[in-house]
């Protein structure tokens, strides 16, 4: 992308994406393979 087609950001809003702590989907996704490899390992057959 060229420099002449940027959009302004808003006020407040950093150049880059920085996330100082972990999204909560990240902590549910986590959990939801969690519980699906203990399901796969104690329900197999």
């Amino acid at each position: 992308m060229s420099s002449q087609t940027k959009k302004e950001r808003p006020a407040g809003v950093p150049e880059e994406n920085v996330y100082d702590k972990m999204h909560w989907t990240v902590i549910v996704a986590l959990v939801a393979v969690v519980v699906t490899i203990y399901f796969a390992v104690n329900h197999a057959t």
